[in-house]
């Protein structure tokens, strides 16, 4: 399946590369947009649940905040069953993002140590 999936993404031509990170360590991310309905007695309300995510609010008209949001799956989902109550307009997610980790390279005692003038 995986190898599927590969093949179909390797055929967008935006696509430079897809790596298979199943087997390794690796950090993802996933960026969301949400509309927000910002009446009077809720704009506090969701300033206070961006500022607690991390999230910014990145436009906000007389009726509507928008607001930005990157982290795992996990936080976005939290976010977004948050504002939920508020009245969710639009909402626009990226998907999964991800990259692999480098290997921890442990130095020696002689390695740490700072070197003499």
């Amino acid at each position: 399946m995986i190898e599927q999936i590969i093949k179909q993404l390797n055929k967008v031509i935006e696509v430079m590369k897809v790596t298979d990170l199943t087997e390794t360590s690796f950090l993802d991310r996933e960026t969301a947009l949400i509309k927000i309905s910002a009446k009077d007695d809720h704009r506090d309300e969701a300033m206070r649940i961006a500022e607690i995510f991390r999230a910014k609010i990145v436009d906000s008209s007389s009726t509507t905040y928008t607001i930005e949001v990157t982290g795992d799956v996990d936080k976005v989902e939290a976010l977004i069953n948050m504002l939920k109550p508020l009245g969710i307009k639009d909402l626009v997610r990226t998907g999964r993002i991800a990259i692999s980790r480098e290997a921890a390279k442990l130095s020696s005692r002689r390695d740490s140590q700072p070197a003499k003038a």
